[in-house]
């Protein structure tokens, strides 16, 4: 697999919807490009349904879970400067925990990242039209961090229409969308629907669907990355 020189400051990872995977494949992008030599970092701006630590801290498992995969040694409240209780959208989240989304930290936090490392692997949470605070979606988090977009996708009948509505909201708001990723989440789906679903995809909007990660029945961080690193390009994700 071929190594490219670094263009851009990092990726966007956003979903077509919840529970498409999108930490999982996040988390194995930054496996692949920490294993790959690149010095990667990772970030989640925002997670709801944080759990307590022993030190009455609120921290998010799928933070944990990106830190971890990259080998990351920044301080963890870089990596999710924002951690709410509900298992909720953060305008909701924080309207019933009675927090404020701290968007002074988020964009220290990014900053800080951004000047630390040479790539970045950031996370958002839901999809693009996510309302993260009155007035402001995920799609605007990554448009002021000037990032590329990677859309995680399902498989399955009826994602030719989610994916082609989250590409568009992205283009819509000036977005550069870099390609979409496959991701099975249940077993005995056919290769057949995710062919024609990619042909689809490919020629209503001009992205590449460049991964189409198979369902694992114990799926981790590096056996994406593993899976990744034998079927795309490395510049595919950077």
């Amino acid at each position: 697999m071929k190594q490219n020189v670094l263009r851009e400051k990092g990726v966007f990872v956003t979903g077509t919807d919840t529970g498409v995977g999108k930490t999982l494949v996040a988390a194995g992008i930054a496996c692949l490009l920490h294993g790959s030599g690149v010095d990667v970092g990772v970030m989640k701006p925002v997670a709801t349904g944080g759990s307590k630590r022993a030190f009455g801290e609120l921290v998010s498992e799928d933070a944990l879970l990106m830190k971890g995969a990259a080998g990351s040694k920044d301080d963890y409240h870089l990596i999710n400067p924002v951690c709410l209780p509900s298992m909720m959208a953060p305008v909701v989240a924080s309207k019933v925990d009675r927090l404020q989304v701290d968007w002074d930290a988020i964009w220290s936090a990014y900053k800080t990242l951004s000047g630390r490392h040479k790539h970045l692997v950031v996370e958002g949470i839901g999809g693009l039209l996510v309302p993260v605070s009155e007035g402001v979606y995920v799609a605007d988090m990554a448009r002021k961090m000037k990032l590329p977009v990677l859309i995680v996708s399902r498989p399955t009948l009826g994602t030719i229409n989610h994916t082609l509505l989250t590409i568009e909201a992205a283009k819509k708001r000036r977005l550069r969308v870099k390609g979409v990723i496959f991701n099975s989440t249940n077993q005995g789906g056919g290769t057949l629907l995710a062919d024609t679903s990619k042909a689809e995809i490919e020629r209503h909007s001009g992205v590449p669907v460049i991964a189409n990660i198979p369902y694992m029945p114990s799926v981790t961080s590096a056996s994406i990355a593993t899976f990744l690193k034998r079927n795309i390009n490395l510049q595919d994700v950077m």
